[in-house]
């Protein structure tokens, strides 16, 4: 294999690497919209968690109500903390859980991963049809 050759292979893998390091990466309209897949890492008061995250969607309810926060990758290495107590419908996540996060849409409520995914979901508007 010429030289030629084996740079274009590994420019190939490489730009594969790159598309397969997000696993929302292959539903664009999905991650266009904001939709990242995250992982619970808390749960508990929106009072005790709202000061560890690096960005706070707020609760909507108070102090008290209940609250989660997640970690999820937005590119690179690194990933981010968002915190809310907007939960998906039914029993509350529980740490390990793994979910979907808005991070565009900071109203849009968490959904469970495999459930009731993004595109199931309708955003911050009550009623509208789904995206």
């Amino acid at each position: 294999m010429t030289s030629a050759a084996r740079a274009v292979v590994l420019c190939a893998l490489a730009l594969g690497g790159c598309t397969a390091f997000d696993a929302h990466s292959l539903d664009h309209a999905a991650h266009a919209s904001g939709w990242r897949a995250a992982q619970v890492v808390d749960v508990g008061r929106a009072a005790d968690l709202a000061g560890t995250v690096d960005r706070d969607c707020g609760t909507g309810g108070g102090p008290d109500v209940p609250y989660a926060v997640v970690r999820y990758r937005n590119g690179g290495v690194r990933s981010r903390s968002l915190g809310t107590g907007r939960l998906p419908a039914g029993p509350v996540p529980k740490v390990g859980d793994r979910v979907e996060v808005n991070i565009l849409d900071c109203a849009a409520p968490l959904a469970f991963a495999g459930q009731a995914g993004p595109a199931d979901q309708s955003g911050s508007v009550p009623g509208t049809p789904s995206r």
